[in-house]
């Protein structure tokens, strides 16, 4: 099979994004990226959108196409197309990118990043953790910090936003411009290798059990495997007589692993359902082992940045498991994406597939989940003195009683 020209790798992907997606995006934002793009590669090929783009999907795909026919395979191009949907499940695989996500679901990530970020309310994104002996505590990065540019590119709404990151090895040095006490500044990222757990638990002072989740990893290797990890906190936790739990899914990247977590918090079959593609019957996805939280409420905590798996675990717990739900509207990827193949290792990701709620049997609007209670993230000032709106409306949940079961 011969390689696809530059010409033909544009078409597939633009269609791809704009029609194949059941999430389609903006014809005249994916196509402005990628004339942004085009010109960033081949200044002399910068032009503006011609008058009626957006009308007709293939008649663009062949005006795009046109842009890059005489460029090499335009990568960071159809990048940029991808990030600039905004939407969960879309994204270009590289290989590089290929090995690092699967290092990270697989519980071998290729370094440590050890911070998080979320959306402040004018749009920016706060640092609100930084793990100690990880890269961003031993760049220097800060709780409170504000994020607004990686590596010279805006932080912008992408979801997840630091997902390009994670495709860093030790070793890699990046610029992140931050604005610091109103002040701005840079701390160059200095990528290290770390042994950072994807779950933290604890019983707060007020009895309260604490399960922190930041992302999902499969590992044969059980002090790497999230699901290992949380069930054996969750024993732990219940048998300390916690009289409630909440789970801390905010700003959690996706993977494998969180039906064996909501196994462990309800007893039903079935976890939720899957609709892949939207035009065929919902498959039943199955329990991964027993129960081990006993008849105790549940909180669940996530923001714009819980994504995929993060999702779906949330779901099925206000389903079957009546969770209460605190915080932000999730990320929009209770959806399932599919690669379109496109050369030497390439692959853009567009979603294809949604999840469907094990006792609604419907599909959520907007591939999101609704906070049954909305608390705006914590401001920077709250970040700065330690308070956490959204963890005290969870408390206060918990307070007003059991749910019903």
């Amino acid at each position: 099979m011969s390689t696809p020209t530059s010409a033909e790798l544009m078409k597939t992907a633009y269609l791809a994004l704009v029609k194949e997606s059941i999430v389609p995006a903006d014809p005249r934002v994916v196509a402005g990226a990628a004339l942004a793009a085009i010109a960033l590669l081949a200044p002399d090929h910068a032009q503006a959108l011609p008058a009626g783009f957006g009308g007709d999907a293939e008649r663009d795909a062949a005006w795009l196409a046109e842009r890059v026919a005489d460029l090499p395979p335009p990568w960071p191009v159809l990048g940029a197309m991808a990030r600039a949907t905004c939407t969960a499940h879309v994204g270009l695989r590289t290989p590089k990118s290929g090995q690092a996500m699967r290092g990270l679901m697989t519980g071998k990530p290729v370094s440590a990043l050890g911070f998080n970020v979320y959306p402040l309310a004018d749009g920016r994104f706060g640092v609100f953790e930084v793990i100690k002996g990880a890269s961003g505590d031993a760049s220097g990065l800060r709780v409170g910090d504000v994020l607004l540019r990686l590596d010279g590119e805006r932080a912008t709404r992408q979801v997840p936003l630091l997902m390009p990151l994670y495709t860093l090895h030790a070793g890699a040095e990046v610029p992140l411009e931050l604005e610091r006490a109103g002040v701005p500044a840079t701390v160059v990222l200095r990528v290290v290798k770390a042994d950072v757990s994807p779950v933290e638990s604890r019983v707060l002072d007020d009895g309260i059990a604490y399960l922190r989740v930041r992302w999902f990893a499969r590992s044969d290797d059980a002090e790497h495997d999230t699901a290992a990890l949380a069930r054996r906190a969750l024993t732990a936790l219940a048998a300390q007589g916690a009289r409630g739990l909440i789970l801390d899914l905010r700003s959690a990247l996706g993977g494998m692993g969180e039906v064996s977590l909501a196994s462990a918090l309800c007893d039903d079959d079935v976890v939720y359902s899957i609709k892949q593609p939207l035009s065929q019957p919902p498959r039943p996805v199955k329990r991964e082992g027993e129960r081990l939280w006993p008849a105790r409420p549940i909180v669940v905590l996530q923001n714009e940045q819980t994504i995929s798996a993060g999702e779906a675990l949330t779901l099925s717990l206000r389903e079957l498991a009546h969770a209460k739900v605190v915080g932000r509207t999730s990320a929009g990827g209770l959806t399932e994406g599919h690669f379109v193949e496109l050369a030497d290792g390439h692959a853009l990701m567009v979603p294809n597939g949604a999840v469907v709620g094990p006792v609604t049997g419907e599909i959520p609007a907007g591939y999101s989940v609704k906070p049954d209670i909305d608390v705006p993230n914590p401001t920077l000032e709250e970040l700065l003195s330690g308070r956490d709106r959204q963890l005290d409306a969870a408390r206060a949940a918990l307070a007003r009683g059991p749910a019903s079961h």
